[in-house]
């Protein structure tokens, strides 16, 4: 049998279980991504999780070695061929995966087992497959084909995600909601657009002088610079940016007015897109209900703690937290919570006795009988769904980006 078609197999096979007790149950299971992981939890005496679920129990108990496979597979490749890079990538991709899992779940948007399973196809395709032919350059060297399995699940969910949101609009009457979504911040994206186009003109002008033709990477790091700086020092900035695409424009108007109009519909389609999950967000994923719905489990969506004989909650989400340290250049956030947790948002959720200290809490008056809790929303069909574009297809964001550069 040709090894090759291993990562494939074993990601469909891990791929359709998980979305279906996802699905079904709202759990992601250990041993449906990795048997080690199953390992080391029985090692270091994790708690399993007891409860009865509406699945049969052999389909509970299927052991599905993805990530082991992801590894060895291209440990075995990596030796074959003498390259150290390619036998540690499954390796490095697992953890590059659970990394932007990990990103998106203290962010609110998924649930710890979504993280898991995207390390799981990580391991499994750190690199694009041979099926793939729309793929980034850098993907070819580098263990990095998760940026791509995310970028694609996030973007594959898109139309649904709109869909979904309006109905919610609709159906709940919060049609406020609309203008925060379609409208404000608008004007964001066009400056955005101005400044990329503007940083591409930089970039020329620099070739034409030096004589010196910049790489992807230099190129993308020239203009990550002059974009922080034009941006920086908007008052000249915003005018020059304007200039410099007056000159593209006159020199090349065609090609330059449409390059700036896909530029456009891009990060609108973006700032749609984080405006829908922010809104998801608050008003879907997370509902607030009395300390007797709370379950063994739930993760809440606040931290409760004691500090100083004083109990504080603390409702910020993890990404209004980082808005903050960029707009303030304050990462107090990042220093380890004072005083004593007495909840907070793990991926564990809430144990017995933090629940029952909860209720008598609030039974003495302590606390307000009101609590956030963070709601399951199945992502794991729509990260399934990324792996196989990115295994037969290839990175639908690179290809926008082609798109907009008008190849």
């Amino acid at each position: 049998m040709n090894i090759d078609v291993f990562p494939l197999i074993f990601g469909s096979v891990m791929g359709l279980v998980t979305s279906y007790t996802d699905l079904k149950t709202g759990f992601i299971f250990d041993n449906h991504v990795s048997l080690s992981l199953v390992l080391l939890g029985k090692l270091l005496g994790w708690e399993e999780k007891d409860i009865k679920l509406d699945i049969p129990s052999w389909l509970e108990k299927l052991p599905i070695p993805a990530v082991e496979v992801g590894i060895l597979y291209y440990l075995y490749k990596g030796l074959s061929t003498g390259d150290l890079l390619v036998a540690l990538s499954g390796f490095l991709a697992f953890f590059v995966g659970l990394m932007l899992g990990l990103v998106l779940f203290y962010m609110g948007a998924w649930a710890s087992g979504d993280a898991l399973i995207l390390a799981g196809f990580s391991a499994l395709l750190p690199y694009p497959p041979k099926m793939a032919t729309v793929v980034a350059p850098y993907y070819s060297r580098l263990p990095l084909y998760p940026v791509a399995i995310l970028f694609n699940s996030l973007l594959a969910v898109f139309p649904f995600i709109i869909v979904y949101t309006l109905a919610v609009v609709v159906v709940r009457k919060k049609t406020g909601a609309l203008k925060e979504i379609f409208v404000e911040k608008s004007l964001i994206t066009v400056k955005l657009s101005v400044l990329l186009l503007a940083s591409l003109g930089f970039k020329l002008l620099v070739e034409t002088l030096t004589g010196y033709r910049m790489g992807p990477a230099i190129g993308w790091l020239f203009a990550v610079v002059i974009i922080v700086l034009l941006g920086k020092f908007e008052k000249v900035g915003i005018p020059v940016s304007l200039a410099v695409l007056g000159y593209l424009i006159y020199i090349n108007p065609i090609p330059t007015l449409l390059a700036f109009f896909r530029l456009l519909v891009v990060l609108y389609s973006f700032k749609v897109f984080l405006a829908l999950v922010k809104f998801l967000r608050v008003e879907v994923l997370m509902e607030e209900v009395p300390v007797e719905e709370l379950r063994e489990w739930d993760i809440l969506g606040e931290t409760i703690y004691e500090l100083e004989g004083q109990l504080v909650r603390d409702r910020t989400s993890f990404w209004d937290k980082i808005k903050d340290a960029l707009l303030k250049g304050d990462t107090g956030f990042l220093k380890k919570q004072e005083g004593r947790i007495i909840a907070s948002p793990t991926a564990e959720g809430l144990t017995k006795e933090q629940s029952e200290e909860l209720k008598k809490l609030v039974e003495e008056g302590k606390l307000e009988n009101r609590f956030l809790r963070k709601k399951a929303m199945p992502f794991a069909p729509a990260i399934f769904l990324g792996f196989l574009i990115s295994y037969f297809w290839g990175d639908i964001f690179w290809w926008l980006e082609l798109k907009v550069l008008g190849l």
